[in-house]
């Protein structure tokens, strides 16, 4: 039997510290015992923007600026996002190879994520790849983009996990938008309407900075005075599309795959979500089977879903079958306080060392602010697990035992 659980939080993987080391000095950021490492010292949000939140942590001189556009595409404009994203990590990559700094750009379910991290003797330098990083997408790269989109999309969908995800994910939230993108959706993007679609987005006053590392702040402000955006613009009119349909994707299966997804509605803050998916996957690494099983937390939008999946052969099916379906019964028959305050310890202590460098800090930092348009988010999640939160979890596994998940099903 293989279990996998798959946890993150806004995106970060815990118990998966981020490593750098430009110039070989990439030392952990100083959390010494504080609850409040993720309280930042200085928040700025200046008329016009952008929006920027300082943490002046770290023994070294390295410094990471992260800077995230919320990007939200249309059904529609599904994959807009990517195309934009490889577009930016191109510019980005023949930037930071001259000096050895380190730039990504990422998408998440609610943002686009420019992030950039080296010593402070390349502060300005850092901020030309993050101003390059957000200019408007090139035209005479569309074309190459879009097929890289095309093969990342059609990597996902020739799976059985990447396949049974989207189904899923239509069962779930029937509007939600495939980050990836779709065949139908990518052909009829175009140069002209994914213009459009960063126009109507990266604007000086929606953008959101966060800043890690010892430098001083009028340094950094200089090196970001200009990132090339307006303050506001016009939304343009997007051009109209035809929707060309996209086929239903045919992975090879030679096992069954099942996949159940419970909605996590907005009673549930973030910390007995993450626990409950914890505990979980505890139960199931308990009682081993002749199947593979995963428990997994996604993010759609603002909302979560809780979602228990697996594979087998014919001789295990029943028994996977059997073993989902029972999975929340299963663990509040297990639930205890001890057993959950341990988790909660392992997962404070996981979100501090993801916290531990200058780039996860403002990374977790980031992704709360943008899965929650609060800044305080990453401060709370972790106070909030200092907290008892047995009743909370009990709570959440007797509704989820009660309420019909949204089910998909490959077979061979």
């Amino acid at each position: 039997m293989t279990i996998l659980v798959v946890l993150a939080v806004w995106g970060l993987t815990l118990g998966e510290a981020p490593a750098f080391s430009p110039q070989g000095d990439d030392r952990p950021a100083s959390l010494s015992a504080r609850d409040d490492i993720l309280t930042p010292d200085t928040v700025l949000q200046p008329p016009g923007g952008p929006s920027l939140a300082f943490f002046a942590v770290g023994s070294s001189e390295v410094v990471s600026i992260r800077v995230s556009v919320p990007f939200q595409e249309a059904v529609e404009d599904a994959g807009a996002g990517q195309l934009l994203r490889i577009q930016a990590q191109e510019r980005m990559d023949q930037l930071a190879a001259r000096v050895g700094v380190r730039a990504e750009a990422h998408r998440t379910p609610r943002a686009l994520v420019y992030q950039v991290s080296g010593t402070v003797d390349d502060l300005d330098f850092m901020g030309w790849i993050l101003r390059e990083a957000l200019a408007p997408p090139d035209a005479g790269r569309f074309d190459a983009g879009l097929r890289q989109a095309r093969i990342e999309s059609d990597r996902r969908r020739e799976t059985p996990e990447g396949a049974l995800a989207i189904q899923l994910l239509t069962a779930l939230s029937p509007g939600a938008v495939p980050l990836q993108g779709s065949p139908g959706s990518l052909d009829r993007m175009g140069p002209q309407r994914l213009t459009a679609l960063w126009s109507r987005t990266h604007v000086r006053s929606q953008i959101r900075v966060v800043a890690a590392g010892r430098v001083d702040p009028i340094l950094l402000l200089s090196a970001l005075s200009d990132l090339g955006l307006p303050e506001e613009g016009p939304s343009p009119q997007l051009p109209p599309t035809q929707d060309t349909g996209s086929p239903r994707p045919t992975p090879e299966v030679n096992r069954h795959w099942i996949a159940r997804g419970y909605a996590l509605n907005g009673r549930h803050g973030p910390a007995p979500q993450i626990l409950a998916a914890r505990h979980l996957g505890q139960v199931l690494r308990g009682a081993p089977g002749d199947y593979e099983a995963s428990v997994e937390l996604w993010e759609i939008g603002y909302q979560r879903a809780l979602v228990l999946s697996g594979a087998a052969y014919n001789r295990g099916l029943t028994a996977l079958r059997t073993r989902l379906e029972g999975l929340p019964r299963e663990g509040l028959a297990a639930l205890s306080e001890e057993g959950i305050d341990a988790l909660a310890t392992q997962v404070r202590t996981e979100l501090r060392q993801g916290a531990g460098t200058p780039w996860g800090l403002a990374d977790l930092v980031g992704q709360g602010w943008d899965g929650t348009d609060r800044i305080e988010a990453g401060s709370e999640l972790l106070s909030s697990l200092s907290a008892r939160q047995t009743q909370a979890v009990r709570d959440l596994l007797e509704e989820l035992a009660a309420s019909s998940p949204a089910v998909q099903e490959l077979r061979p």
